[in-house]
């Protein structure tokens, strides 16, 4: 049986990498752009950062129970506390909550993303894009919005079968801007 930290190193490269970041910034940008969410002090929600993570928390593991990819692995670490951007990294954070789904065959990764496609309307979400991306292999993508809870996810169905590597499902999860209790520091990441 192969080890599984090279695996989890193997999903740290370049390309998942590029994914996820292009991932949050286009969530970033849905989540207080379209929303018509604003940023200012007086509309960020106070939020204890350990309530926000469980909520990220509980959130990607409802997304990996609609995959029903018994024999995947997943990814580590879990959700995190990350910067807002433009302002002030000790107050204001956000939870971001990248990881992927590896180890099975390519057509059960499809029949995931098809599931999660179907599926999350009754859970909770609602899909605002599905559909190949912009990016030179046209990777199948999935953006949806928490109906219930402050998150977005950006899902990437990524064919590496012709680069003789693994294929996986990419998750992305991020939440809106949070400010920390007064008298509390982020510590983001």
């Amino acid at each position: 049986m192969a080890s599984r930290r090279p695996a989890v190193a193997h999903y740290r490269s370049s390309s998942f990498l590029r994914i996820v970041a292009a991932s949050a910034a286009l969530l970033i940008t849905t989540m207080t752009g379209c929303s018509g969410v604003h940023e200012d002090r007086d509309d960020t929600p106070v939020r204890d950062v350990s309530r926000a993570e469980e909520d990220g928390r509980k959130l990607s593991s409802q997304i990996f129970q609609m995959m029903q990819l018994k024999h995947a692995k997943t990814t580590e670490p879990g959700p995190h506390a990350g910067l807002c951007e433009g302002k002030d990294p000790d107050r204001y954070y956000m939870i971001r909550h990248p990881w992927a789904a590896y180890g099975v065959d390519f057509k059960e990764l499809q029949q995931a993303i098809e599931r999660l496609k179907r599926d999350m309307p009754e859970k909770g979400w609602k899909v605002v894009k599905y559909g190949p991306d912009t990016s030179p292999a046209k990777t199948l993508e999935l953006i949806a919005d928490s109906t219930e809870k402050d998150f977005s996810v950006a899902i990437h169905l990524l064919d590496e079968r012709k680069k003789q590597r693994e294929s996986r499902i990419a998750v992305s999860l991020v939440s809106r801007c949070y400010e920390a209790p007064k008298g509390k520091k982020v510590s983001a990441s």
